[in-house]
């Protein structure tokens, strides 16, 4: 049954703070900031009707933010789902208020963040673990991925002594052997609803790049949206610098925002295959998706120039 909501979800960048400075994310060079609580709020009644589901990040660590718990009460009280995504290191601070929380659906650990390319930290490790355990006994029904971005492609799974360091931990910690996910897929369940998923690493999108495209698409505008620290409505998870700005929820509704022409030219160009901001052009990520098939029989070829 198709849903009635125009976005899967959204993103909502709670903080663009983070406790650790990690190769793989992209540093922040907006101005550092905590969102206020009630404005926080006042973006949940702007979903309303928009979607179910608030992903609690963009840039940032969401663990970081003073008001964590509240936030995600608010969440709860604006009857919106949370998918939450973090390196974990404050985990045990929160792991409390995070199994209470009702609004929770899902929980991502970046085991990336573990610095698995040196020396994983175990320590850390064994925090999610434990936390993960908590999960499948008190909340049975939460979706939890321990995440790594590992991969060199689909094809070709990685073989670092790290990342089977970091595995053997993990079956340590929760005495059962992993077993290899199978080659082609991404993730593998090791139970309950608890999942180890690896994937390719991806740049993160600049207009500073220089090689561009102008043929290809995204599911920005069409699955999701995101709503940085500072109000601004971006049409990609991907836009931590805000490039791609179409408005900003301390001036404008998002129904406003989301009907102005900037968006209509955005929407338009993906949905005829076409890259039309010079941010898209230069993107990298959305080499992964294909140009939808009626799109295909207009002469737009899905193959990157």
């Amino acid at each position: 049954m198709a849903s009635s909501y125009l976005f899967d979800r959204v993103y909502v960048e709670v903080t663009n703070v983070c406790n650790l400075h990690c190769a793989f994310c992209t540093p922040p060079s907006r101005p550092l900031a905590f969102m206020d609580p009630d404005f926080f709020a006042h973006c949940l009644q702007e979903l309303q009707g928009i979607t179910q589901q608030v992903c609690l990040h963009v840039l940032g660590e969401p663990l970081t933010h003073p008001d964590f718990p509240l936030l995600l009460a608010l969440c709860h009280q604006a009857q919106l789902a949370v998918n939450l995504t973090t390196n974990g290191t404050l985990i045990k601070k929160y792991q409390d208020s995070i199994l209470q929380a009702k609004a929770l659906r899902q929980v991502n650990f970046s085991l990336q963040a573990l610095d698995v390319d040196t020396d994983p930290d175990c320590v850390i490790l064994g925090q999610i673990v434990e936390f993960c355990q908590l999960a499948l006994e008190k909340r049975p029904e939460l979706y939890i991925n321990l995440r790594l971005w590992n991969l060199q492609s689909l094809h070709r799974p990685a073989a670092s002594m790290q990342t089977q360091v970091l595995f053997n931990r993990i079956a340590k910690f929760l005495q059962k052997p992993i077993p290899p996910i199978p080659q082609g897929r991404k993730s593998r369940c090791l139970t309950g609803r608890l999942y180890i998923h690896q994937d390719t690493r991806f740049a993160w999108p600049t207009t500073k790049e220089g090689v561009r495209r102008t043929r290809g698409f995204c599911h920005g505008l069409s699955t999701h949206i995101a709503i940085l620290v500072d109000g601004t409505v971006c049409p990609c998870c991907l836009d931590a610098h805000g490039e791609l700005a179409l408005g900003n929820l301390h001036q404008h509704s998002l129904e406003t925002i989301l009907h102005t022409p900037k968006v209509m030219v955005l929407r338009q160009g993906f949905a005829q295959g076409k890259l039309v901001a010079d941010l898209c052009q230069q993107c990298t990520y959305c080499h992964r998706f294909p140009i939808p098939r009626s799109q295909k029989y207009q002469g737009i070829s899905s193959k990157t120039p």
